[in-house]
């Protein structure tokens, strides 16, 4: 058996803040505001396409991810903007949590099986 993995402590001083003119939301920690990890996207009219997610070395493992696209989705649903996930982490995330799939433009695929069925 396994020994439990701890849970990363949570960051009371992550800010995600939308930056519209580079198509990115930013993850920042603490007072220095330090870029810890950011979302790719692009704005259509009726929706967003979010493409890409990426953690900064020294931060990852801490949760931040996570945090971070709980945090734009909370933002777009606020917003009324439909999404539109490209990103295979954003994806697999979203499986994890049906209870987010309202702001979606439209269902998740279902996932890839990882073995073709024997025929």
């Amino acid at each position: 058996m396994s020994e439990p993995q701890q849970m990363p402590p949570a960051r009371p001083d992550l800010h995600v803040l939308d930056v519209p003119d580079l198509e990115r939301y930013e993850a920042r920690l603490g007072q220095e505001r330090l870029l810890a990890g950011l979302v790719d996207y692009h704005l259509a009219d009726d929706f967003i396409v979010l493409t890409h997610t990426e953690v900064l070395d020294g931060f990852e493992g801490q949760g931040i991810g996570s945090r971070l696209v709980r945090a734009v989705l909370e933002d777009l649903r606020e917003r009324q903007v439909a999404v539109i996930p490209k990103c295979p982490f954003i994806v697999a995330w979203l499986q994890k949590h049906p209870e987010q799939h309202d702001v979606l433009f439209r269902p998740l695929e279902a996932p890839e099986p990882d073995e073709p069925s024997p025929a």
